[in-house]
């Protein structure tokens, strides 16, 4: 098929005329590989083609910076695998910052992804490796757990993925993927789009350094304390942690905001301090205010590892010893796993958030509600009194 690719065919496919394509030719009756783009969406300004994937690069329209997408085929050589995982850590060694690498890879990165397969384990690890050294994430696929059966339908694997650089995963908020329906292919198609899910607000979070300062402490307390009128005692808990979360805000966002620029501005008091020194003696006033801005800019810095440090969610070998660059990376790890980009709800994937919502509902109002509603029922009179022996017997000797 990829030997005979004509105008008409990518038409056929596209939908319609406004595009541009490249393709690769198959090896024997595999290997082909096609991209093809919008050029008012993608502004493509070279391509690259080497064994194993093609890739375009170009610029989004309404973003700054070259983006590389490459379609990837992978070897099924341990060999050949070998030689791959170099090559794309090669040429991603360009000064480009955004990258996308999609298609089948033709190898999972764990036991799971494979069911009646033969996994084998240090294949695996070199994918894996391969994806911490290049600093990519791998955008979760929704839908379908398995992107490639088995013509007998025995054999499930999950081959076809997205990896997306940090740097493009951070610039395109809401990115997910799913899977398609698969109709002739043995594998399923897999998209990937940019929606942002709003589930509405989210849920109070506290971290350690407020509780140190005396006076956020009584402002939480203070919220707490304020008297709530309301007959429903859930309600009384639901306004309380409103009200909470209301003066968290209003204290936290505009201090956070601006403790980067405060860590900047003492940095440079120190530098300015410190390239005097090679100048002259400083005088003891001026050794005192060197003093207290180191002092305080070390407050400050380990005021903000520790709120990395807790939205990353991982322990550091050594407290105060900070590398701003590892927790963001951490941080974005955790919420790209975190995020809910889809529910399968009896076999049709979901992505809607009302619908989400409205099925974990129902899901748990099912869990937790009786199936038979047997209730007791007592025939004859009730005497609202015991009687002599029946009251002596609630209190006899043990």
């Amino acid at each position: 098929m990829f030997g005979m690719v004509t105008d008409f065919m990518i038409e056929l496919l596209w939908g319609n005329k406004n595009f541009e394509y490249i393709f690769k030719p198959s090896v024997g009756q595999s290997g082909g590989l096609i991209l093809i783009w919008d050029p008012s969406k993608f502004c493509v300004s070279g391509a690259v083609e080497r064994d194993f994937f093609l890739g375009l690069r170009g610029r989004w329209a309404g973003k700054t910076g070259d983006s590389i997408i490459l379609n990837v085929y992978g070897p099924h050589n341990d060999h050949l695998k070998h030689n791959f995982w170099e090559s794309l850590e090669n040429i991603m060694q360009v000064d480009i910052d955004d990258w996308v690498i999609c298609g089948d890879l033709n190898e999972v990165r764990r036991r799971s992804e494979r069911k009646n397969c033969e996994f084998i384990e240090s294949r695996a690890k070199m994918f894996n490796d391969f994806i911490d050294k290049a600093n990519l994430i791998e955008i979760p696929l929704g839908g379908m757990k398995f992107t490639r059966i088995s013509d007998d339908g025995l054999k499930y694997s999950k081959l076809d993925r997205f990896l997306v650089s940090e740097t493009c995963y951070a610039s395109w908020e809401g990115i997910s993927a799913c899977t398609l329906d698969r109709d002739y292919s043995d594998h399923c198609p897999i998209v990937l789009k940019n929606t942002n899910n709003d589930f509405g607000p989210k849920p109070t979070r506290i971290f350690n350094n407020w509780l140190e300062d005396e006076k956020r402490a009584d402002l939480i307390r203070d919220a707490w304390n304020v008297t709530i009128r309301n007959p429903r005692v859930d309600c009384i808990f639901r306004d309380k942690l409103k009200n909470v979360k209301t003066v968290l805000k209003e204290m936290c966002n505009p201090k956070y905001n601006a403790l980067n620029a405060e860590i900047d501005l003492l940095h440079k008091e120190i530098s300015d301090w410190e390239n005097i020194i090679g100048t002259r003696d400083l005088t003891d006033a001026e050794i005192t205010s060197w003093i207290d801005s180191k002092k305080k800019w070390l407050q400050k810095d380990k005021e903000k590892a520790d709120i990395l440090k807790q939205k990353a969610r991982i322990k550091w070998v050594t407290d105060g010893d900070e590398n701003s660059k590892f927790f963001h990376s951490c941080i974005k790890r955790r919420q790209n796993k975190n995020n809910i980009r889809g529910v399968n709800l009896n076999g049709l994937w979901i992505e809607n958030p009302d619908e989400i919502k409205m099925a974990a509902f129902t899901y748990f109002k099912n869990r937790f509600s009786e199936s038979n509603h047997r209730t007791l029922k007592i025939r004859g009179p009730l005497s609202n009194r015991l009687c002599d022996s029946e009251a002596s017997g609630l209190e006899p000797p043990y």
